[in-house]
C-alpha cells in the first residue's frame, strides 16, 4: 500500500471533526438557555411579559452578551484543538504509511528486532535474503541464522550498542538460510528507543554480499595465481642461467633471503621509509634472483674455467651485466607499470657497481647506484664468500664478515653493511639452512 502525502483538504470529516463543530453550537445553546431561563424567572415575578423581561436592563444585557461570547470562544478553542490534533494524527499516519512503503520498495533488507533478537518487522527484500515467508521469519531470532564464533560476536555487538548507546555499527558474517545453503551478509545495527529514550529494540539494513565476496575471492585467487606464475617464470629464467654455473647449490634461494633481511632493516631508516614499501620488498625479493641472467650469453669455456681468468676473458664475462640488463629492458618495454621488471633490469645492469665508483659496467658511485642493486650486490658477495667455488673454498661467516667490514664505504653502501651487522646471526642461520646439501664442507 502506498501512502498519499498529507493534505488537509483531503482529510475526511470524522466523528471527532463533527464533535469539534458541535462544541460551538453547544456553547451557543447553553448561553441562549441561560438567557431564556432568566427571562422566564423575571416573567414569573411580574406575571406579565414585556420586552424588558427578555432584554433586561442595560447591565443585564451586557452580562448576557458577555456570557454568550465566552461560550463561543470556549467552543471555538476546543474545536480548533481537536482539529489540530486530528490533523497531526492523520499526518503521522500518512508519514508512517509512506515510511513503510519506502521500506517495502528498497532493495536492501530492513529489519526490526526486540531486545532478545526476535524479528518484529521485515520488508520483502529481507524475506528474500533469508528465503522465508513473513510469518516464519517472525518466529525466529536474527542470531539463529548466524553460527559458531560469529554468533557470539554479534550478540556481544548488540550488548555494546545497547549499553554504550552507539549510534550505529556494521557487522559482516555468514548465515545459513536453508540446509546446506550459506550466504554472506553485511548488516547495520542501531537502537530503537521509546519516548523516554529507553532502548526497546534494534533496527538496521541487511545486504546480501555473497556474490561480491565470492568475486573478490576469485580476483584474489587470480592475482595469487598470476604472482605464482610470475615467480615461477622468474625462477625458471634464473635457473636457466644458474644451471650453467655448477659451483653453487641453493645460491638463488639464499640471495633472496639475504636481500629480504637487508631491505626490511633499511626500511626502518627514515631516509628509506617512503621508498621501501611492501610492494618494493616483495618485488625485490622475487627479482633478486635475476641479477645474473646475462650469464647465458657468456661462453662455457670462460664461465666454467677453473683457473684464473685472463684480462680478455674477464672483459668478456663482465659483459653479462649489460647482456642481462638489455634482455630484461626489452621485456620491460612490452609491459608497462611492472615494477618487478624495472627492479630486475636495475639488478642485472648494476649489481657489479661499487660504492667507490670502481665497479662495472658504468662506474657508478654511491647513490647513483639504484638501491636494489646495492642490496643485491652485497647479498651476492656475501654468498660468494661463504660458498665453495671451482676456483676457491668457502670462507667461514666470521672471515666473510671481516672482509665485508674492510669494504664498508668502498665496495658496499655503509648503511647496508650496518644493517648486515645487526642481523649477521640471521645471515648465518640462512646460510646454514640453505647449505644443507653441502653442510659437511662448510666452515663455521
Amino acid at each position: 500500500m502506498h501512502a498519499q502525502p498529507p493534505n488537509d483538504k483531503r482529510i475526511k470529516q470524522s466523528s471527532a471533526d463533527r464533535l469539534a463543530d458541535s462544541i460551538v453550537w453547544i456553547g451557543l445553546a447553553i448561553a441562549l438557555f441561560f438567557w431564556v431561563f432568566s427571562t422566564f424567572l423575571r416573567f414569573l415575578n411580574t406575571a406579565e411579559f414585556n420586552l424588558f423581561h427578555f432584554l433586561g436592563n442595560q447591565y443585564e444585557l451586557y452580562d448576557r452578551l458577555v456570557v454568550i461570547c465566552l461560550f463561543l470562544l470556549f467552543g471555538s478553542h476546543v474545536q480548533s484543538n481537536i482539529k489540530k490534533r486530528k490533523y497531526a494524527e492523520e499526518t503521522l499516519r500518512q508519514s508512517e504509511e509512506k515510511y513503510r512503503s519506502i521500506l517495502e520498495s528498497i532493495e536492501e533488507g530492513y529489519y526490526e528486532i526486540d531486545l532478545n533478537g526476535r524479528f518484529r518487522f521485515s520488508n520483502p527484500s529481507l524475506l528474500s535474503v533469508f528465503s522465508l515467508a513473513s510469518d516464519k521469519l517472525l518466529e525466529t531470532k536474527l542470531s539463529d541464522f548466524i553460527s559458531g564464533e560469529q554468533q557470539g560476536q554479534f550478540l556481544a555487538l548488540l550488548d555494546q550498542i545497547k549499553n554504550d548507546k552507539t549510534v550505529a555499527s556494521t557487522f559482516e558474517c555468514e548465515i545459513e538460510t536453508l540446509p546446506g545453503s550459506q550466504k554472506i551478509i553485511e548488516l547495520s545495527v542501531s537502537t530503537i528507543n521509546d519516548a523516554q529514550m529507553k532502548t526497546v529494540g534494534f533496527r538496521g539494513i541487511i545486504r546480501d554480499i555473497t556474490e561480491k565476496r565470492l568475486l573478490e575471492r576469485k580476483v584474489l585467487q587470480s592475482l595469487k595465481d598470476v604472482k605464482e606464475a610470475r615467480t615461477g617464470v622468474i625462477l625458471g629464467l634464473a635457473k636457466l642461467a644458474e644451471c650453467r654455473d655448477t659451483d653453487t647449490g641453493s645460491h638463488l634461494e639464499r640471495i633472496r633471503e639475504y636481500t629480504k633481511v637487508i631491505v626490511n632493516e633499511l626500511r626502518k631508516n627514515p631516509e628509506y621509509k617512503e621508498y621501501i614499501t611492501d610492494e618494493y620488498v616483495e618485488d625485490l625479493y622475487h627479482s633478486s634472483i635475476l641479477h645474473d641472467i646475462g650469464k647465458v650469453g657468456v661462453p662455457d669455456a670462460i664461465l666454467l674455467k677453473p683457473g684464473k681468468l685472463t684480462t680478455e676473458e674477464f672483459e668478456i664475462i663482465k659483459q653479462h651485466a649489460v647482456l642481462g640488463g638489455k634482455a630484461i629492458s626489452d621485456i620491460d618495454k612490452q609491459f608497462e607499470n611492472q615494477s618487478f621488471l624495472t627492479i630486475a633490469k636495475e639488478l642485472a645492469y648494476y649489481h657489479h657497481e661499487r660504492w667507490d665508483g670502481k665497479g662495472y659496467p658504468n662506474g657508478l658511485k654511491e647513490r647513483q647506484i639504484p638501491l636494489s642493486a646495492r642490496v643485491v650486490s652485497f647479498a651476492d658477495v656475501y654468498d660468494a664468500l661463504t660458498s665453495k667455488r671451482c676456483y676457491k673454498d668457502a670462507f667461514g661467516h666470521e672471515e666473510a664478515k671481516s672482509i665485508i667490514l674492510e669494504e664498508r664505504g668502498k665496495a658496499f653502501d655503509p648503511d647496508i653493511v650496518d644493517a648486515f651487522l645487526k642481523y649477521d646471526d640471521e645471515f648465518q642461520r640462512i646460510r646454514q639452512t640453505l647449505h644443507e646439501d653441502i653442510m659437511d664442507d662448510l666452515p663455521s
